[in-house]
């Protein structure tokens, strides 16, 4: 009776391992859809643009009319 008592206790764990294992995994793999974070600190993006454009965009009027970026603040 003994061996057969520890037999189903071993069965139970083992069905236990793989559900906490199944979730696990599909935890994972829901995770590693998402889009990657950026890591912290500086960042650099380069845009490459046809200077003939960018010429036809910024007209004197426009030019006249642009207003400067924000620019951090120092606390």
């Amino acid at each position: 009776m003994r061996r057969s008592n520890l037999s189903r206790w071993a069965v139970a764990a083992a069905l236990v391992a793989a559900v906490v294992a199944v979730a696990a995994w599909r935890t994972a793999a829901a995770a590693t859809e998402s889009e990657p974070q950026p890591e912290p600190g500086s960042t650099v993006h380069d845009v490459r643009q046809d200077p003939e454009r960018l010429r036809d965009y910024w007209t004197p009027e426009r030019m006249r009319e642009a207003e400067d970026a924000p620019m951090p603040k120092r606390d």
